[in-house]
């Protein structure tokens, strides 16, 4: 018990500074997605080899992920008040951030 105490005390041996640049492998237990846009795929391969990556203009609650009208904030900073009837939003996002929005 007192070895172990005095291992987790002690500083790190190696205080080296973080190194930048190297390959991430991240393994998905699933078949090759069929592309990596995660905006347009839906596979199970796709979604979880691409979210980490990728930030939202906002998203569902996840303190409440079974509720449809539930969104929280990710890139923007407050979630605004619907004009014209509910059809237009105008979010501000986070500073030094950039959305770009697709015209379907």
């Amino acid at each position: 018990m007192l070895c172990a105490a005095l291992a987790l005390a002690a500083p790190a041996a190696s205080e080296e500074a973080p190194k930048r640049g190297g390959t991430l492998t991240y393994v998905i237990p699933a078949d090759a997605p069929p592309s990596f846009d995660a905006h347009r795929e839906t596979t199970f391969a796709t979604i979880h080899s691409a979210a980490p990556f990728y930030s939202l203009l906002i998203r569902v609650n996840p303190q409440n992920p079974g509720s449809t009208t539930d969104f929280v904030c990710d890139l923007c900073t407050e979630m605004p008040k619907p004009t014209e009837d509910g059809k237009t939003y105008a979010f501000k996002i986070r500073q030094g951030s950039s959305f770009t929005t697709a015209r379907l």
